[in-house]
């Protein structure tokens, strides 16, 4: 099923843990070096500017083909425009093809003909078929296929996408269930999706999937959290179920959002600390910034700027008693440096500071030469008129 040689993405996952090695000072700068040159590795890049640039690229090298396509299809009369669109999606998957054949991975060329190709076939059956089901069907079969055959992230979040849009277009259109268990439905979605990417993540035989599976996670923390968020329901119900929501009046089970919305970030924060899990533990962070933000959009105790103060102060004091408690422990979760991260830029920075700061005094006058006096056996004036 996948479109990757064996040995290359072997080879390719290889040079990358060596680069985790080398950033936690497990391996030296020539050691790595020796081995990205004993490793028939894929065309790929690592730097997001230069992926995203060849993304760029890409679409413009793709564009510039169907131009020429669509010049002959519009001189034999051709005005089925889903025809075109699914002709479109041929060629982009070709092009796919043949970037997989010339070992490009995770490169910024296929990324784009990748996407191109789902996109061109998804406008494709919502111009046959007029109805937004089979999109978010195909969104799903396709967002799946090219996940599994390319190991492409950004598929595997249409897939998400298109599973969350398929339940909530039967709920609001065809009465699945009552719109307002519509945010319930959405969070038991992402529980399940949540589960199924952690029983896959400990799957070892599948670590060419390890980042997809990691986003998705992330991504099902974060849907799974707006679907019960209180601001989000209440606009939800307000918009779709015609809600007067006054301030005299609120939601149905407005306790339970209004719980929902701070109990699930400490969830986060506790189950990210105990498992040492850096996706649940930042996911903590976004949604109580989120939680919030969610209850002072409508309820404004203080203003704005002694918040700010408060909260500061408060912040600020949390931190110094977690260094204090922590910074003696060597394991688990301490105040140590992380190995993982790469500080050169933070030594770098360091060096900098200090050679900026350093004051060095003038340099002294050594010259040998003493002038005046006629010295140094010339014949020059001395000192006296």
């Amino acid at each position: 099923m996948q479109a990757y040689n064996k040995t290359e993405l072997e080879n390719y996952f290889l040079a990358e843990e060596a680069e985790k090695l080398y950033v936690k000072k497990f391996l030296s700068k020539e050691r790595l070096e020796e081995l990205k040159k004993k490793l028939n590795q894929l065309k790929f890049n690592n730097n997001i500017l230069f992926r995203f640039l060849f993304f760029l690229l890409g679409i413009f090298l793709f564009s510039t083909v169907i131009g020429a396509f669509s010049v002959v299809l519009f001189s034999m009369g051709t005005e089925r425009f889903e025809i075109m669109a699914f002709f479109y999606a041929i060629v982009a998957y070709v092009g796919l093809e043949i970037l997989v054949k010339m070992k490009f991975f995770r490169h910024g060329l296929d990324d784009s003909f990748i996407i191109i190709a789902q996109i061109a076939f998804l406008i494709g059956v919502g111009i046959a078929s007029e109805s937004p089901f089979p999109v978010f069907v195909f969104m799903i079969i396709l967002g799946l296929f090219f996940a599994i055959r390319f190991m492409h992230t950004i598929s595997a979040v249409f897939a998400y996408i298109g599973l969350l849009g398929l339940f909530v277009f039967a709920i609001l259109e065809n009465d699945l269930l009552p719109k307002f268990y519509l945010s319930f439905f959405c969070f038991i979605i992402a529980v399940v999706v949540y589960l199924t990417a952690v029983y896959f993540r400990k799957n070892q035989n599948l670590y060419p999937y390890f980042k997809t599976l990691d986003v998705i996670r992330m991504l099902t923390l974060l849907l799974g959290y707006l679907a019960v968020n209180y601001l989000v329901v209440r606009e939800i119900a307000s918009e779709l179920m015609d809600l007067d929501v006054s301030l005299e009046s609120d939601i149905p089970f407005a306790v339970i959002f209004y719980c929902l919305t701070f109990l699930i970030p400490l969830v986060y924060f506790f189950f990210g600390i105990k498992r040492k899990d850096k996706i649940i533990l930042y996911a903590g962070l976004i949604t109580l910034v989120l939680g919030y933000s969610s209850i002072r959009y409508y309820y404004s105790i203080l203003p704005l700027e002694y918040v700010m103060v408060i909260g500061g102060i408060l912040l600020f004091g949390l931190a110094y008693f977690s260094i204090q408690i922590l910074k003696n422990k060597t394991e688990g979760v301490t105040f140590k440096p992380d190995r993982d991260t790469n500080n050169s830029f933070l030594l770098n920075a360091q060096v900098l500071l200090t050679v900026a700061n350093a004051t060095t005094p003038p340099p002294a006058n050594s010259s040998p030469m003493d002038f005046g006096g006629g010295g140094f056996s010339g014949g020059g004036a001395g000192e006296k008129f």
